[in-house]
């Protein structure tokens, strides 16, 4: 019923100003803000973020000033249970050469015989691979759960909703651990 009210006589009546000026829905304003004095700098109508016919009203007292945002490359490893299998299985019947321990220069060079085998097996079976994170992503965006986000999206876009769906309870539970970790 308020909508069949006329501004003017919205105005007259209580001293209220009509600020929305734009359509919000098809040709009409039906979406209105009253005020009494002018606090608004900015008034915006947007496409509603709901399934509406309606237009939304966003109201500044002054403009916001949006950062920039930054994208930050991370580097990280992802790890599957398949991956975890395959390393397993390969490091049971892999043999590291003889160490010779009997003089003490050759306890450094071993060593380091033994971490670079030791860090070109890891590569190997857990390959380090890139992902952005923006400014702008939530703040339990790890570079684990966002590669998990995109393959979930690949499954869904390949029609493959049982394993996106599986996938999604899997991030669900990564991104509670790291809220239950935040706290």
């Amino acid at each position: 019923m308020t909508n069949q009210l006329a501004d003017d006589d919205a105005a007259e009546k209580t001293g209220l100003l009509q600020i929305v000026h734009q359509p919000t829905r098809g040709q009409n304003v039906l979406e209105r803000i009253f005020v009494s004095f002018p606090l608004y700098s900015t008034i915006r109508v947007v496409t509603s973020v709901v399934r509406s016919d309606h237009k939304a009203v966003v109201a500044y007292a002054v403009q916001p000033k949006f950062a920039a945002k930054t994208t930050t490359t991370k580097t990280f490893k992802p790890i599957s249970p398949s991956q975890n299998a395959q390393f397993l299985y390969y490091t049971s019947t892999f043999v590291f050469p003889e160490i010779d321990l009997t003089t003490p220069c050759n306890v450094q060079t071993e060593f380091d015989v033994f971490y670079d085998t030791a860090l070109r097996l890891l590569n190997h079976f857990y390959p380090k691979h890139t992902i952005t994170v923006t400014s702008r992503d939530p703040h339990y965006i790890t570079p684990h759960i966002k590669a998990k986000l995109r393959k979930k999206n690949r499954l869904m876009r390949a029609g493959q909703t049982e394993k996106a769906s599986a996938l999604a309870l899997r991030i669900s539970k990564d991104i509670a651990n790291r809220n239950q970790t935040r706290l």
